[in-house]
C-alpha cells in the first residue's frame, strides 16, 4: 500500500514539474477561488485572504510593473521584512515573466549595491521606511529609475530618496477579470524560464546568485513535503518567520499552497516570531537548531519559575516520557498499553500545556536544518512529545535531499536520501556529498567559473563532507572549505565540536579557532535569556550582556561546561581555552548570516584581539587549564 501511494505521489509530482508557478496559482483559482491562500496577523486576529484576493493584488502589482517598463527576463530585487506584500511583489515578478533578487533586509548599503549591480535588476522593492534608508544609501539604488515602497502606510517625506514612490502611486487600477490576465502570463511562461536569483549567505566568500527556474522552486517544494504528506489532503498552518529572502521561507509562502493545502501565517515582522509562531500554532514548522533552543529555554524557564507541585509532576512525566523513548528509539521495540497509557496522560496534562506557551500544541512536522542540533535538545523536544527530525538542504538544491524518515530519530544524522526517484544522493572519494534533482540549480549567476565548480557532470558537487553510516544514515562533518587544520597537521572539524558546546544550555553559539594554530580555542556566546539568568545569579554584578565578559566567576563556571564537551571530544579536538563575547552574534554586525550561519571570516576580523589574546599564555598552561588542574584567571 505504501508502494501505491509513493508511485502516485511520484506521478502526481511529475506532472506538478511539468507546470509554472502562475500557472499552478491560476489553476487553483479557477477551481477554488474563496479558498485561503494565506492570512495575516492583525489587532483583531488572523484575516484570511482568498485566492481571488491574492490573484487580483498579484495581477495588479504584475500589470503595474510591466507599466513601469518592467519586461520578461528583468531582474527585480526586493528587499523587505517578512510580510506578505513581499510575497505578493514575489509572485507578481515571476507571473508577469522577471526574475525576483531576494535581499535580506539586514543587508547594509554595500551588500545592497552589489546584489543590484551583480543581478543587474531594474527596480527595487523595499519593505518599508526601515530598508528604504538603507536604499537611501547605496548609490546603485539611488541610481535606479524606482525604489517602491510596500508598506501601505508608508508616505514620500523630504528626506526620502527622489526616486521613492508609494506603492499606492505605483498601483494602476485594480482588473474586473484578474483570472484571465493571469492566465495570459501563464501561457507565455516555459517551466525552465529562470525566475529567481537567490544569493548565498557568504560565510566562505562573495555571495553567489542561485540561479532557480519553475522546475527548480517547485521540486524543492515537492522535497519538503514528503516530510508531510498530510499537507495534501487537509489544512497544514505553517508559521512564515524566516527572511522571505530565504529559499525555505520563499517555497513555503510562494509554492507550498498551490501544490498542497498548506496555509503561510504571517505575523507582525520577523522580530516577533515568537508571538507569530505562538498565535499560528503550527502544524508544519521548520527552522534552524537556535529557534528551537529559543523556545525550550522559554519553556524550561517556566518550569523553573511553576510551583514545586508542578515542576515534581513534570520530572514525574519526564522521567515516563525517558521510558516511553527508549523504548520508541529501541530497534524491537514492544507495546506496552500500561505505559502507553502513562504517557498519553503526560501529554495532555503536562507536555500540552507546556508546548502551547510556545504554539506547538499542535504540531504534526517538525524540521531543523541548516545547522547541526544538539542532542540534547533534539531529546529535550522528543521527550515533551515533538517528533523532531532533522534534514538537510542548500539554497542551491532548494528542497531537502536528506531527511530523517524514521520516527523519533536520534540527534547526530541528517537522515537518508529522501524517498524520490527523481533525486539522487551519493558521496565521493574525498567524502563530498553530490545531488541531482529538479531542486538542484542552473548556476550561479555572471559566475561561469563558479558554475562549474559546483555542477559537474550532472551533479551538484555541496562542498559538504559526509559519512554514511552502518544503517544508512547520513552524518554531516563539516563543510570542506570550513575545515581546521593545525599547525601540526590535524584536519579537524569546527562544527562537530561547537555542536558539543551548544549542548550546555547556557552557551547559545561557538565559534572554534584554530587554523594554523598549535591548539583550538573559541570564541563563546551567552545564551541571552537562560544563560544570561545563570550569569546574574552566580556574579551579581553583571547588569548587561557586556558584563559577561569580564566576570571571572562565571568563565570559571562556563569552564565546566567545556570540560563536558571536551570529554566527549578527541585530544587533538579539546578547546584549551576559551573566551566569552561581550555582544550577541546578530546578523546586524555582520558575523552571522539571518538564519545564523557563522560567517567565519567576518568573526575572525571582528575578535581578532580576542582570539590573539587567547594564543599569549604558554601551552603547558593552558593544558594544564583544560583538564581542570588551574582556575582560570580573567583577562
Amino acid at each position: 500500500m505504501k508502494h501505491g501511494t509513493e508511485t502516485l505521489a511520484a506521478a502526481q509530482g511529475a506532472e506538478i514539474l511539468q507546470q509554472t508557478i502562475p500557472g499552478l496559482l491560476a489553476r487553483k483559482c479557477r477551481a477554488r477561488p474563496e479558498a485561503v491562500a494565506y492570512r495575516t496577523l492583525s489587532a483583531d486576529g488572523w484575516r484570511d485572504v482568498t485566492f481571488a484576493e491574492y490573484v487580483q493584488k498579484v495581477v495588479r502589482l504584475g500589470a503595474s510593473m510591466q507599466a513601469s517598463g518592467v519586461g520578461r527576463g528583468d531582474r527585480v530585487c526586493i528587499m523587505g521584512d517578512v510580510t506578505p506584500e513581499w510575497m505578493i511583489a514575489d509572485i507578481a515578478t515571476i507571473a508577469m515573466g522577471a526574475i525576483t533578487v531576494g535581499v535580506y533586509f539586514t543587508s547594509s548599503p554595500e551588500e545592497l549595491d552589489y546584489y543590484i549591480e551583480d543581478s543587474g535588476a531594474c527596480l527595487l522593492f523595499v519593505g518599508s521606511a526601515t530598508e528604504l534608508a538603507i536604499a537611501a544609501r547605496a548609490p546603485k539604488a539611488l541610481a535606479l529609475n524606482q525604489i517602491v515602497v510596500l508598506d501601505p502606510s508608508w508616505r514620500p517625506s523630504a528626506e526620502a530618496p527622489a526616486n521613492a514612490l508609494a506603492i499606492g502611486d505605483f498601483l494602476g487600477a485594480a482588473f474586473s477579470a484578474p483570472l484571465e490576465m493571469l492566465t495570459d502570463w501563464a501561457a507565455q511562461a516555459a517551466p525552465s524560464d529562470i525566475v529567481s536569483l537567490g544569493y548565498t549567505s557568504g560565510t566562505t566568500g562573495k555571495p553567489k546568485g542561485v540561479i532557480n527556474t519553475h522546475v527548480n522552486l517547485l521540486g524543492g517544494a515537492l522535497a519538503n513535503l514528503i516530510s508531510t504528506p498530510e499537507a495534501y489532503q487537509r489544512e497544514t498552518r505553517v508559521a512564515v518567520h524566516l527572511p522571505l529572502s530565504h529559499i525555505v521561507a520563499r517555497v513555503q509562502s510562494a509554492c507550498f499552497p498551490l501544490i498542497s493545502e498548506c496555509v503561510p501565517h504571517f505575523g507582525r515582522s520577523s522580530a516577533s516570531y515568537e508571538e507569530t509562531v505562538r498565535q499560528t500554532r503550527p502544524h508544519y514548522f521548520v527552522a534552524p537548531p537556535r529557534f528551537f533552543q529559543r523556545f525550550a529555554s522559554t519553556i524550561v524557564n517556566h518550569v523553573n519559575e511553576s510551583a514545586p507541585s508542578e515542576r515534581a509532576n513534570y520530572r514525574l512525566a519526564l522521567s515516563i516520557s525517558r521510558r516511553v523513548l527508549k523504548e520508541r528509539q529501541a530497534r524491537t521495540p514492544r507495546h506496552d498499553p500500561f505505559l502507553a497509557a502513562l504517557s498519553q496522560a503526560c501529554q495532555e496534562q503536562v507536555f500540552r500545556p507546556l508546548l502551547a506557551l510556545v504554539g506547538f500544541d499542535q504540531i504534526r512536522t517538525a524540521i531543523t536544518a541548516s545547522a547541526p542540533m544538539p542532542a540534547d535538545v533534539m531529546t529535550l523536544w522528543q521527550l515533551w512529545g515533538v517528533n523532531l527530525k532533522e534534514a538537510y538542504g542548500q539554497t542551491e538544491t532548494v528542497g531537502s535531499n536528506i531527511a530523517q524518515g524514521e520516527d523519533w530519530q536520534p540527534a547526530g544524522t541528517i537522515g537518508a536520501p529522501i524517498p524520490d526517484p527523481a533525486w539522487e544522493t551519493r558521496v565521493a572519494e574525498n567524502g563530498e556529498m553530490l545531488v541531482r534533482g529538479p531542486g538542484v540549480t542552473q548556476g550561479y549567476w555572471n559566475n561561469p567559473e563558479a558554475t562549474a565548480e559546483a555542477l559537474r557532470d550532472g551533479w551538484l558537487h555541496t562542498g559538504d563532507i559526509v559519512e554514511v553510516q552502518k544503517n544508512g544514515q547520513y552524518k554531516l562533518i563539516d563543510r570542506s572549505k570550513e575545515i581546521i587544520k593545525t599547525i601540526n597537521g590535524k584536519t579537524i572539524s569546527p562544527t562537530q565540536i561547537e555542536n558539543e558546546l551548544r549542548g550546555s544550555p547556557y552557551i547559545a553559539e561557538a565559534a572554534v579557532i584554530g587554523e594554523g594554530r598549535k591548539y583550538l580555542t573559541a570564541l563563546i556566546e551567552i545564551d541571552p535569556t537562560v544563560g544570561f539568568r545563570w550569569a546574574q545569579e552566580v556574579d551579581p554584578a553583571i547588569a548587561s550582556y557586556a558584563d559577561m565578559s569580564a566576570s571571572a566567576r562565571l568563565k570559571e563556571l562556563v569552564w565546566a561546561e567545556v570540560h563536558k564537551a571536551n570529554r566527549r571530544l578527541a585530544r587533538a579536538e579539546q578547546i584549551k581555552d576559551f573566551t566569552i563575547l561581550p555582544e550577541e552574534l546578530t546578523p546586524e554586525i555582520g558575523v552571522v548570516t539571518p538564519t545564523r550561519k557563522k560567517k567565519r571570516r567576518a568573526i575572525a576580523l571582528r575578535y581578532a584581539p580576542l582570539i590573539a589574546a587567547m594564543y599569549d599564555d604558554s601551552e603547558t598552561e593552558l593544558l594544564e587549564r583544560a583538564l581542570g588542574k588551574k582556575t582560570l584567571k580573567s583577562k
